[in-house]
């Protein structure tokens, strides 16, 4: 995976992060915006469709400045499928210390995309 960091560190609390499109609704949940390097961090995604566990696609992109610079895929499967609710640990490399980067979370099921974005600084 990849990673960020930056100056001063707070062990910030991850607030989950909802979205939806139409009848799909999607939450993020995590433990930090500011996790340790090469240390696995946990999160948590949930998807419903039309208010039941939606058999849902999910892909992680990370974002600097916009724009994509990684793609991975939730145990690194690329056919990676759900039903209600997947759980993951993320690591972010060394190599990416001192970047903020934007994690989005890209579910889609029945034709309908949410993107789940939170901002995430990595530290030593």
């Amino acid at each position: 995976m990849v990673a960020l960091a930056v100056g001063s560190v707070a062990a910030a609390a991850l607030a989950p992060v909802k979205g939806s499109s139409g009848p799909l609704k999607a939450t993020l949940t995590g433990s930090t915006h500011a996790p340790k390097v090469n240390q696995k961090v946990p999160i948590t995604v949930a998807a419903t469709l039309n208010g039941k566990p939606a058999h849902a696609t999910a892909v992680y992109k990370f974002l600097f400045g916009g724009a994509v610079v990684g793609t991975q895929y939730p145990y690194n499967n690329k056919h990676f499928s759900f039903t209600g609710h997947f759980s993951d640990k993320l690591n972010f490399p060394a190599s990416s210390l001192g970047f903020t980067l934007t994690l989005r979370v890209v579910i889609k099921a029945a034709g309908h995309t949410v993107n789940l974005n939170c901002s995430i600084t990595s530290h030593k």
